[in-house]
């Protein structure tokens, strides 16, 4: 992970003005291609972008009535959606092959390959190890991409928060980057991540499909009702977050965090089915902030619309154009 955020520090030139949500997107990708397959998808990073777009755009119109039926019709949006997921499974299947040719590399994707089911006489198909990979590649980045993006355009808004954060990286780390044995000292690193996820949340809407009927206070949820919850809603509540558009990271103080209930913050979900990805993706976010943020501040681009765009996950509907600008005191 910082490895790969190192790169991305030393690419970036004092003055210029790149959009953030590629840039992280791209850094991300890099990220859980490394970690989890043991692979470089830089060169197509583009490419899987691009799809994984036109894939998110498909998800509203899968949630509605008869969307089985939708899918089968010859619409723009269908063949878009077909073409985005074929060029998924192409790098998907690509790695597939070549980890079954090569053996245990130890990641991720070996791990699924030498899974055997309850008899122990069969492991996955291509199929199934497909639908596991997939799953994991796309969420494993894309929400810490935006997550990062969001966390970068409310620290140019708040001075004060960065030089507090600024203050945290020097002490810690000094002129080094940081390293898996620093997470306990980047609390207030953490706390910044807390609190962009808090206000923009990047699974903005959970769902879950009713098993059978049950009641609810006085209303009766129906078997098989899709349930959505809004950790975005839940997120912004004044009961449990007073002044809640205000980005306040010592909100994450512990002594704060035990006066509120434990499900008043949700960014991976709660219960059995909470995300299985939630500690890859703090450790993830914490050193990927640190890495570059030891480094370079980041200023919006004056007269940049910034606004929300619900899809699957949260992104900026205009992205996020900032510019480079490098710290008084540099690793």
């Amino acid at each position: 992970m910082v490895d790969c955020a190192a790169r991305v520090r030393d690419r970036w030139n004092a003055g210029e003005t790149l959009d953030m949500s590629p840039e992280m997107m791209r850094l991300t990708l890099a990220i859980v291609a490394r970690t989890l397959f043991s692979a470089d998808v830089d060169a197509e990073a583009g490419e899987i972008g691009t799809a994984l777009t036109d894939v998110f755009e498909m998800f509203q119109t899968l949630l509605l009535p008869f969307s089985e039926l939708i899918e089968k019709l010859p619409l723009p949006s269908v063949r878009r959606f077909e073409r985005a997921r074929a060029r998924l499974d192409q790098t998907i299947y690509r790695l597939i092959e070549g980890h079954r040719a090569s053996g245990d590399t130890g990641d991720l994707l070996s791990m699924l390959l030498l899974t055997k089911d309850e008899s122990g006489a069969a492991g996955m198909t291509d199929q199934q190890v497909r639908d596991e990979s997939l799953t994991l590649f796309l969420a494993g980045h894309e929400t810490t991409a935006n997550a990062l993006t969001w966390a970068w355009y409310l620290l140019s808004q708040n001075p004060e928060v960065e030089s507090k954060l600024h203050a945290e990286l020097d002490c810690v780390l000094g002129d080094r980057l940081p390293q898996v044995e620093d997470l306990p000292s980047l609390r207030y690193s953490e706390q910044v991540i807390s609190e962009s996820l808090r206000l923009y949340p990047p699974a903005w809407a959970i769902g879950r499909r009713a098993r059978a009927d049950f009641e609810l206070g006085e209303y009766t949820i129906p078997a098989r009702s899709i349930i959505l919850m809004s950790p975005y809603a839940v997120h912004r509540d004044p009961r449990w977050f007073p002044e809640p558009g205000k980005f306040d990271p010592d909100r994450w103080l512990p002594e704060e965090v035990e006066k509120r209930p434990k499900f008043s913050f949700i960014p991976f979900g709660g219960g059995a089915r909470v995300c299985i990805g939630e500690r890859f993706a703090w450790m993830e976010g914490v050193l990927v902030l640190a890495t570059l943020a030891s480094r370079w501040k980041l200023r919006l681009e004056p007269g940049h619309r910034v606004a929300t765009k619900a899809m699957i996950t949260l992104r900026p509907r205009y992205g996020m154009r900032m510019k480079i600008v490098e710290r008084s005191h540099r690793p």
